[in-house]
């Protein structure tokens, strides 16, 4: 893989990329779990159980005893009863994000989002994380974004990588999928595009070498630092 390659486009992965969600996702299982009487867990334990969804974040939490279609279905309403309430209170966006994307926008580098949070609340943190005027531009650069949908594959399975490549209308190998997970850098090499991986996140840099990442960087200013110095990249 070139490692200077010609970027026309990236596609973000949110949790963990963008966002720095890890503390409200906890309090708000967390409180869910008490509200059960069943253990809790620590913002450590979350950052290994996040990436796939919330049904797949349920069963990491819930007790092999308690894994029946009643008590996965309560879970998962408490958990969004509070997260609906809770879900700006620390998140954040990651330190040097804003300004790698208003190196997007400078450098006229599409950006989309993927993300396996449900599609509403996806475009709900878009919406309020990403206006136009945090990042100096006129409006929100991400216009083109998925988040979880029924009857439509989840990461890793490129199905909706694919649909983003043809709204950004961009070539997969001109296209760099960044994350933080190996299940980002999975649904990057299944979709053809260019794996980069996000240490700042929640996954470690052994697991992202270990999916196959083709580009590994410790925070976004790296990465910003290459797209604005580098010409070829664009």
């Amino acid at each position: 893989m070139d490692t200077n390659p010609k970027v026309k486009a990236i596609i973000f992965d949110m949790d963990g990329t963008l966002l720095d969600t890890i503390a409200d996702i906890t309090f708000a299982m967390n409180k869910s779990l008490t509200a059960m009487q069943l253990p809790t867990f620590t913002v450590d334990d979350y950052k290994g159980f996040v990436g796939s969804g919330l049904s797949e974040l349920v069963k990491q939490v819930l007790p092999k005893t308690h894994q029946n279609k009643k008590q996965i279905q309560e879970l998962s309403d408490l958990f969004w009863k509070h997260y609906d309430i809770c879900w700006a209170d620390n998140t954040r966006p990651f330190p040097g994000i804003l300004y790698l994307i208003k190196t997007c926008v400078s450098r006229k580098i599409k950006v989309a989002i993927l993300s396996n949070k449900p599609h509403f609340f996806t475009k709900r943190m878009i919406r309020y994380y990403f206006r136009g005027n945090l990042i100096n531009n006129s409006k929100n650069p991400f216009g083109v974004y998925s988040g979880e949908q029924e009857k439509k594959p989840a990461k890793p399975d490129p199905t909706v990588a694919f649909e983003l490549l043809e709204r950004l209308k961009t070539k997969p190998e001109e296209t760099m999928f960044i994350g933080d997970m190996d299940i980002d850098i999975l649904t990057a090499k299944n979709a053809g595009m260019i794996a980069v991986g996000a240490t700042w996140g929640y996954g470690s840099k052994e697991e992202l070498e270990k999916a196959g990442a083709d580009i590994i960087y410790d925070n976004p200013i790296q990465l910003a630092s290459l797209l604005d110095s580098k010409p070829n990249c664009l």
